[in-house]
């Protein structure tokens, strides 16, 4: 089987280090490799500036170098005597850009997966983005948004959240992930005629072609007096899945996402669990 690469994005803020630390369990219980990968952004020096290029590119080989060191030392420190001591690596990249630079880096190095901690922002941070609601808007390969509140621990539950619409391709796609961690799935759909002939034939259909003693389905009635996503974190509060896994659309314009944030998006910021997001199939 194929090693998975794991993308950990790293800022040295304590959000980044929970997504360390989520990642270290992953590859534990999947034997990927993570790659540590730490953006150095520093502000080119103008024209009339009191200091001239020379001096600026030395201080960015300097910053490199020592970004370079404290990221290896940190791995090793919160890695400790894992069995991963030796299925990872650390890099560090010059780069005015840190959402675009993560995003090429993925590409280059074929990664399966991007883990990253989420920033607990208000109203202001949803609406000029973070780096880990650009991923999820942008990114080719599914992303881990990993809560502030995160301890590390084996990951034995995984809930899927589906809008069952064409639901047979992601509920396989995240059953793949669920064996490879050893972990029972659960799949979960609201539905505001959850009781109609027609709806319940459909949802028996699914449970019955993947009946299987390791994945288990809840279908539940939504109240229209509030959003699918308070729904979902009350279901969350009360399962305390070790993933919550979504499958998002990423061909929304810009002021569609601006106007109406994404269930996943809006998710990443008040999810007490571990979040994956996978882009949804384009039609």
């Amino acid at each position: 089987m194929k090693t998975k690469k794991v993308l950990v994005p790293i800022d040295f803020s304590a959000n980044s280090k929970k997504a360390m630390r989520f990642a270290i369990q992953f590859a534990l219980q999947t034997n990927s490799e993570i790659l540590f990968f730490h953006v150095v952004n520093i502000i080119p020096p103008t024209t009339d500036g009191a200091w001239d290029f020379p001096y600026y590119a030395q201080l960015q080989e300097n910053e490199v170098n020592r970004s370079q060191n404290y990221l290896e030392k940190l791995v090793k420190k919160i890695a400790g005597k894992s069995a991963i001591s030796s299925n990872y690596k650390c890099f560090c990249q010059l780069s005015t850009n840190v959402n675009v630079e993560i995003n090429n880096f993925a590409e280059q190095h074929k990664v399966d997966f991007i883990c990253i901690g989420a920033t607990g922002t208000g109203v202001i941070g949803k609406l000029f983005g973070t780096v880990a609601s650009y991923l999820m808007v942008h990114s080719e390969v599914p992303v881990f948004v990993i809560p502030k509140n995160y301890r590390m621990k084996p990951l034995a539950d995984i809930c899927l959240s589906t809008d069952m619409i064409d639901p047979e391709p992601e509920i396989s796609k995240v059953q793949k992930l669920a064996n490879s961690l050893g972990a029972m799935l659960g799949v979960v759909h609201f539905d505001y005629e959850i009781d109609l002939k027609e709806n319940r034939a459909n949802f028996n259909q699914i449970v019955q072609k993947f009946k299987s003693d390791t994945i288990r389905f809840q279908f539940k009635k939504l109240n229209a007096l509030y959003p699918l996503n308070d729904h979902l974190r009350r279901f969350v509060v009360q399962h305390r899945p070790s993933i919550l896994v979504l499958f998002t659309k990423q061909n929304r314009s810009w002021f569609d996402r601006l106007i109406v944030p994404s269930n996943s998006v809006d998710m990443s910021f008040s999810a007490k669990v571990p979040l994956l997001v996978y882009r949804k199939n384009r039609k």
